[in-house]
């Protein structure tokens, strides 16, 4: 069986929402566990007291983003199934800017609010309220600000594709990347520990976790740089020209037999097969 599930229509739309449904059920029960239903704990990434929010986030893509990779190169997932949004550069940075500003004044995101709200925090209420008046104002601006909205239109691109490098090359770098923000988080975001644990080398679930991840992401690199190198053409041998045999010359006065033509061929029982005509392969 190969993933995605619901769009190569291996289930049908009934168990599509029942998966739904479990999955955003498990995901907000794990967001609230985390503490990431509370807008204080969310918003103290912003005044560099607390990093959690980074390095779950940050944790997140890394998994996502490799698991995908190696299910993809294994065959057990179907990537042109996967859906990837279109960059547009106007409607995105703007509305980063404004997600990222709501995030600061408001306290969540549109997941944690919902989180939140299911906890019974009056904060989220209000927070979702502003995302439906938001949604309400958008709609009624759109013929206004559409220019802005499909400016900067360039299709569905991905990182790899952008930078002209392979894949696994660009997992390796982000992994790369996180790791270096885990360990700056650890220095400089505990400053009543003495000494940081990014540095104490006996095995625990982080360091053993960190490892992992740079092995399974250097062997992204190595896997996909196997899979674009050019296979060697092997030349086939021609097989060798059959000799002609003499004929023997008729005796004088004989009359020559007329050439024989192909044995006729044998027709299967049943009497001759149809086959219907087939689309053209051009």
């Amino acid at each position: 069986m190969k993933a995605p599930l619901y769009p190569l229509g291996l289930i049908g739309e009934e168990a599509g929402f029942i998966a739904v449904f479990f999955l955003g059920l498990f995901f907000g029960f794990f967001l609230e566990r985390a503490g990431f239903g509370s807008s204080k704990k969310l918003t103290s990434i912003f005044y560099f007291k607390d990093w959690s929010v980074l390095r779950v986030m940050f944790t997140a893509i890394v998994v996502a983003m490799i698991g995908l990779l190696y299910l993809t190169g294994i065959g057990w997932m179907d990537g042109e199934a996967v859906t990837v949004k279109e960059t547009v550069l106007g409607a995105q940075i703007v509305g980063g800017l404004l997600l990222g500003a709501g995030f600061i004044i408001g306290g969540y995101c549109p997941g944690t609010s919902a989180v939140a709200a299911a906890s019974g925090r009056l904060d989220a209420f209000a927070y979702i309220g502003g995302m439906f008046a938001g949604t309400f104002l958008f709609s009624a601006a759109y013929d206004w600000i559409q220019p802005l909205y499909h400016w900067g239109g360039m299709g569905v691109k991905t990182l790899p594709e952008v930078l002209g490098l392979q894949p696994g090359l660009v997992a390796a770098a982000v992994v790369l990347i996180a790791l270096a923000a885990f360990a700056a988080t650890e220095i400089w975001g505990n400053p009543s520990v003495e000494s940081p644990r990014v540095w104490q080398v006996r095995l625990t679930p982080h360091s053993a976790g960190a490892a992992l991840a740079v092995l399974l992401a250097f062997g992204l690199v190595t896997g996909y740089a196997m899979a674009s190198r050019p296979q060697p053409v092997v030349a086939q041998s021609a097989p060798a020209p059959a000799v002609a045999r003499p004929v023997p010359a008729a005796p004088a006065g004989a009359v020559a037999a007329p050439a024989a033509g192909p044995a006729p061929v044998a027709a299967p029982p049943g009497g001759v097969k149809k086959f219907r005509k087939g689309k053209s392969c051009s």
